[in-house]
């Protein structure tokens, strides 16, 4: 089961106290998981679509309490792209009319039509607690997430990053949301992806403190461990791809010496050198792919790394020198 699906039967499973809570989280959920259809008779119909069996459970109770009827489910097709099951829930048409007024999903006109709201009514969030019960119903309905939760046994690591979003129907009800989140200092976005409102978040914390105010609190820590496992390996990496390039840096430098050493020993001889270039010139031809700091010990001298380096340069000086000089021999 994906990380989405687990933090939204965490929220399924937290009771719901109030009566204006239970009819915030049931007009989200419709909101953003619900179809309306409309027969010829004028009848209204009312069908839920989930991935999540537990939907029905939570869904089914609210109606029973408050209008004392019950809701059917029933299993339609799999979801192409999860290849997980769909159930469609069906909502008594019995008490949809009076259902969809209650939601604050549909009104009266002008004409005394039934008309359907774009976006959230404000006596449905009028306190505190139904603004966070809208958003639960609006993360159970229509939440996705790009994240996953790995087991971290082999060398295979998690690249993606951090991804909430909801999918909305409306522009104004995605705009509406994007407000609500605000006023629990979550800042989202929008953007428009095949003609649908997707309002996002992408800052790990914010995803964190989104999941701490629908309730999902073991998703949290799900979370929260795996974002500590990912800096961690990529911390790693960091000091390990430092080591890397120091190494590189080092053979590369090490390489550049020997073959000037070994130019000026072909050419004019390691004892046409001064005393410690020469004996210098020997121990690193005795000590190919040690490091400054190893040679400067094996040195027979009181010298720094930075003396060793100097040195070094000096023969990498001579040995330029006589290759130019070379050159200009074969040029005349």
């Amino acid at each position: 089961m994906s990380f989405a699906s687990d933090a939204k039967l965490e929220v399924l499973k937290e009771e719901i106290d109030s009566d204006c809570c239970a009819i915030a989280f049931l007009s989200a959920l419709i909101k953003c998981a619900g179809q309306l259809g409309f027969g010829p008779d004028k009848s209204i119909s009312v069908e839920v679509y989930t991935e999540l069996k537990e939907v029905y459970n939570k869904v089914n109770s609210i109606i029973k309490q408050y209008y004392g009827v019950e809701c059917t489910i029933e299993r339609v097709d799999e979801n192409t792209k999860t290849k997980n099951d769909r159930y469609k829930i069906i909502l008594p048409s019995t008490i949809t009319e009076q259902l969809l007024k209650d939601l604050g999903i549909m009104d009266i006109d002008r004409d005394g039509l039934m008309e359907v709201s774009n976006g959230i009514a404000d006596f449905i969030i009028a306190d505190d607690c139904c603004k966070r019960s809208y958003i639960k119903g609006a993360f159970v309905g229509c939440s996705t997430s790009n994240i996953k939760i790995k087991e971290y046994s082999n060398i295979e690591k998690n690249t993606s990053g951090y991804h909430l979003e909801f999918l909305f129907a409306f522009e104004e009800l995605a705009e509406n949301f994007i407000e609500l989140l605000k006023f629990f200092d979550i800042p989202a976005k929008m953007t428009i992806r095949k003609k649908n409102p997707i309002v996002y978040i992408k800052e790990y914390q914010l995803i964190c403190d989104t999941l701490a105010l629908v309730g999902a609190n073991k998703s949290v820590l799900a979370l929260q461990n795996e974002a500590a496992i990912r800096e961690l390996r990529n911390s790693i990496n960091r000091q390990t791809n430092c080591m890397n390039a120091n190494l590189s840096k080092t053979v590369n430098a090490s390489v550049k010496q020997l073959n000037a050493i070994k130019l000026i020993q072909d050419s004019i001889g390691l004892e046409s050198l001064d005393d410690d270039l020469m004996e210098l010139c020997l121990i690193r031809l005795a000590n190919p792919d040690e490091s400054l700091e190893t040679l400067r010990k094996l040195y027979g001298k009181e010298i720094s790394k930075s003396g060793i380096n100097h040195r070094l340069n000096k023969i990498i000086e001579i040995a330029d020198k006589i290759q130019k000089d070379k050159l200009k021999m074969s040029y005349f």
